[in-house]
């Protein structure tokens, strides 16, 4: 759906910007006027030009969490946005606040006002927002929605600090090897050419030797072959089908795709226990939580559920068909249905799959350590017995 960026007039004169998804420009200006606002410039971005306003999402814990807490006092929406609005020290959360505070003022109301900037709010905001709004528990929905926030954050936290020390290591070990077949093993081929001439050098040797030419040759090729090729794959191929073959990939890959899995099934338990716990609708909440899994084909697989639960079917049967998901998560959600608590036992599904995620990634990172010690001390064993067999086999060096 395309994105609108604009510059509206407010009945008090104030100009007011922001951004909106919209179906086409008449439909933008439908929404804006539904807004009482008066247009003064709109126009659609294209996907290369738009200037993308984000906001982290620890930001957005706080900022929700704070909120929550000036409506539980008795502050007023209207006069909490404008204190938040003054004391944010992000200035894309600022100007967000403001643009939003001047909208309830006109009488907007929240979820509808946070639809005008998406790359801010996602739909899971809007929606828990608005239901709290209709349901006449804002603070509690705010609540929630810092907490899913909080918890999204730690998650991601948790897997970066993990992964960290390994990424480092790979990276150091591949500099030094690649330093080393550049500028330390060429400095022996004069030793080597009479006996490459004679035939007499041993294959290991000459293996080395040959990928030491090769990248002094072509190494500098490698950035902006590979920077081609990303470019080429991104543009011929879309996005959504190579996202679900990468996807695809890591679920394949022994070790590292039960990990995968249990993060993106955890995310979908929570966002749809959250969801449902604040009175959005099962198809809606459905739609929202299959995006916030971050895994195409999860999504595809609880769309198809989502169909089924439209004509009247369960939640448990089509996930299970998918065979995407653990059989003690299907007989729980099957068994939470019928007993009409779904959202409870989604919530507690979340923390049960992020902390077994959670120690299998614990697992996989303690053996990656080690594993990678071992192939850089092959590699370089490799490469110093291949540099001293002419000597060991004492064919000489003349």
């Amino acid at each position: 759906m395309p994105q609108f960026r604009y510059i509206a007039v407010t009945h008090d004169g104030l100009k007011v910007p922001g951004t909106l998804l919209a179906a086409s420009r008449s439909d933008a200006l439908q929404v804006l006027a539904g807004q009482m606002l008066m247009p003064v410039s709109l126009a659609e971005q294209s996907s290369g030009s738009a200037r993308t306003e984000r906001v982290s999402s620890a930001a957005m814990s706080v900022a929700y969490s704070l909120l929550s807490d000036q409506l539980e006092t008795g502050v007023p929406l209207l006069r909490a946005l404008q204190v938040m609005a003054e004391q944010s020290s992000d200035q894309t959360l600022r100007a967000t606040l403001s643009a939003i505070a001047t909208q309830v003022a006109d009488g907007t109301s929240l979820a509808t006002a946070m639809t005008s900037r998406p790359s801010v709010f996602s739909s899971l905001d809007v929606s828990m927002v608005q239901a709290g709004e209709e349901g006449g528990f804002l603070e509690e929905s705010l609540r929630r929605l810092a907490a899913v926030r909080e918890r999204q954050e730690e998650i991601r936290g948790r897997i970066r600090s993990a992964a960290a020390y390994p990424l480092l290591l790979a990276i150091v070990a591949s500099l030094v090897v690649t330093g080393m077949l550049i500028f330390f093993v060429p400095k022996f081929q004069p030793l080597f050419d009479s006996l490459q001439q004679s035939g007499r050098l041993p294959w290991p040797t000459r293996a080395l030797l040959g990928i030491s030419d090769f990248l002094k040759s072509w190494g500098l090729l490698f950035p902006p072959v590979l920077f081609a090729a990303i470019f080429f794959i991104k543009v011929r191929i879309p996005e959504k089908k190579l996202a679900r073959h990468i996807d695809q990939l890591l679920m394949r890959i022994r070790g590292i795709g039960p990990v995968v899995r249990s993060v993106a099934i955890a995310r979908f338990c929570r966002v749809l226990g959250s969801l449902l716990q604040n009175g959005v609708p099962m198809l809606r909440s459905l739609e929202i939580a299959r995006h916030a899994t971050g895994n195409q084909v999860l999504s595809e697989t609880i769309a198809v559920a989502a169909e089924s639960i439209s004509s009247g079917k369960n939640l448990a049967g089509p996930l299970a068909a998918s065979g995407h998901f653990p059989v003690d998560v299907l007989e729980m959600i099957a068994v939470a249905e019928q007993a009409n608590r779904l959202d409870s036992v989604l919530l507690k599904l979340a923390d049960k799959l992020e902390s077994r995620a959670q120690q299998r990634l614990d697992i996989l990172l303690r053996l990656l350590e080690p594993i990678m010690m071992l192939i850089m001390a092959v590699v370089v064993g490799f490469m110093v017995v291949a540099l001293l067999m002419p000597v060991f086999e004492g064919t000489g060096l003349g």
